[in-house]
């Protein structure tokens, strides 16, 4: 026998299930989205999921612009240009590489700051027009830095669209992508990261042999052609239903669904479906959300879940794996061209990760992908750490070189993946966009703080403490194992209704994944009538 809980309308049985009343629309609607196979939402969803792709591809520019910034040292031209002579060569001073990494992270921090309000007023196309235009006149400063400050200068600049590219595209691919397949389309935000850095590694490999300015100069000019291409597509972008509706443009939102759409497409099912999902619970009709709004009591416990994603990934050890193996393998002894080499092959390895990162958030959930994913990252940094302290092994480096590596494969395909959908769906409607501002912001903190901790805990000057450091992130990871137990819900398969009923419901996190949602008629054809 099962009782009915009045207050929010669950009903209490051994699978927890909701009872969730939606008009006549939104219910045949969603209902058609859940029956939807992965070929079938792909051909009805082709066109949003081209601006999807078109998204990813400006954060593309993240990932190259980030490793760029970070190995363009390696480049003996560059070092000459803006180093000092040091015995037979020419160094940077570390106090001008710090500057630089500050300068990455900082303008991350403005740029993902500023979008948050910005996304707000203006919308995305012309919060990316602005960003496109700082980017330029970035690189144009970057490409000719004379000094060392006026690098500094350049770097900054080109950062601050970074904050907008990597809080605008997961948020519009939350809000585009189809259900069957939208975690692994937010999840891409991360593979275009990668890819740029891997393409990054390319361009220094490529240009090494070049004379003079142009052996680094090429490498901060790659990034215009990706400003320009994205600049020449950006008049064509449609702005997202979502962001339409909240800002009182229904007639427009319409005629964006109509226009990316089939003509048999169920267009009023659709813009209902919006339109539910961002007023709901908003009584003052249709509004857009600030990033004030984020830190309401109600809202509070999703903002929380949203951005600590990314507090996660750098708790992870990802900072000190990914920015480090090269130097690590040096500081042991290999030579630098093998660790340049070693560490390339690893980011290709990161590609492949991320690839599976898709099938592992469908396949087996978000929640599920985040918390094994977690657990095989601690095992991972518990074999370093140990192998780091047994004494006079001779392989050591490469044993922790491979784990490593094993590391890095296993970050790509599960938080490096999970983190993405998670942050953009959990959110209210109203909220996604500067709760993913949120989220950018937090990356960039946690950032910050390690870039600054990390040169004290490796350098052999300082407490050198080699693979020891992986003890560090290990211990993190058990209190992160556990926080991700009791903290993030599984949102695979719901439609954002879906999320907010539960939510709302006080169903315990970690039963979401076994709560039938059940859809009920609450007697309307459509939001705005009521039948007789």
């Amino acid at each position: 026998m099962s009782d009915t809980n009045e207050k929010t309308g669950v009903v209490e049985v051994e699978e927890p299930v909701g009872v969730m009343e939606v008009n006549d629309r939104v219910k045949n609607f969603e209902e058609q989205q859940h029956s939807l196979s992965i070929k079938e939402a792909m051909v009805q969803e082709w066109k949003p999921l081209a601006w999807c792709i078109y998204m990813f591809f400006i954060c593309i520019t993240w990932g190259y612009d980030g490793m760029a910034g970070t190995v363009v040292v390696s480049i003996a031209q560059f070092r000459e240009q803006f180093g000092y002579p040091y015995e037979s060569d020419y160094v940077v001073s570390a106090k001008w590489q710090l500057s630089w990494s500050a300068a990455i992270i900082v303008g991350l921090i403005v740029g993902a700051t500023a979008t948050g309000f910005a996304v707000t007023r203006i919308g995305r196309q012309y919060t990316l027009a602005i960003a496109y235009l700082i980017s330029i006149a970035g690189v144009f400063v970057e490409f000719f830095a004379t000094d060392p400050a006026m690098f500094f200068g350049g770097k900054l600049l080109v950062s601050i669209p970074m904050g907008a590219y990597t809080s605008l595209a997961p948020a519009y691919a939350a809000e585009m992508s189809p259900l069957v397949i939208r975690g692994a389309i937010i999840a891409s935000s991360n593979l275009a990261i990668v890819l740029g850095q891997l393409l990054a590694y390319c361009v220094i490999l490529g240009t090494t042999n070049y004379e003079g300015k142009a052996g680094y100069q090429i490498l901060f000019a790659g990034q215009w052609i990706f400003v320009g291409i994205a600049l020449i597509l950006l008049p064509f972008l449609p702005e997202s239903p979502y962001w339409l509706i909240a800002n009182g443009q229904d007639d427009k939102a319409r005629a964006v669904i109509k226009k990316l759409h089939a003509p048999d497409y169920d267009v009023d099912g659709a813009f209902e479906q919006v339109q539910s999902a961002v007023t709901k619970d908003n009584d003052t009709g249709a509004s857009q959300g600030t990033m004030m709004d984020c830190f309401a009591r109600s809202e509070l416990k999703r903002t929380l879940v949203s951005v600590c994603m990314f507090a996660i990934q750098t708790s992870s050890g990802s900072p000190w794996v990914l920015g480090y193996i090269s130097y690590f393998m040096q500081l042991n002894g290999v030579d630098s061209d093998t660790s340049f080499r070693a560490t390339v092959g690893i980011t290709g390895s990161q590609v492949i990760g991320n690839l599976l990162g898709w099938y592992n958030v469908e396949r087996f959930g978000r929640r599920g992908t985040t918390l094994y994913g977690t657990a095989a990252l601690f095992v991972a940094l518990l074999v370093i750490g140990i192998v780091s302290v047994i004494p006079d092994n001779p392989s050591a480096i490469w044993v922790q070189v491979g784990f490593m590596g094993v590391w890095s494969f296993i970050y790509q395909a599960t938080i490096g993946s999970s983190a993405w959908p998670i942050s953009s769906e959990n959110p209210n409607s109203r909220l996604r966009s500067p709760t993913q501002a949120l989220a950018a912001v937090t990356n960039g903190l946690g950032s910050c703080l390690w870039t600054f901790v990390l040169p004290y805990l490796v350098n052999p000057d300082e407490a050198d403490l080699g693979g020891k450091i992986a003890f560090i992130f290990s211990g993190m990871m058990l209190l992160v194992i556990v926080f991700i137990y009791y903290m993030i819900p599984e949102t695979k398969g719901r439609t954002y209704a879906e999320v907010d009923y539960l939510w709302k419901s006080g169903i315990p996190i970690r039963k979401w994944a076994k709560t039938q949602v059940v859809l009920v008629s609450d007697g309307r054809h459509s939001n705005d009538s009521k039948e007789e």
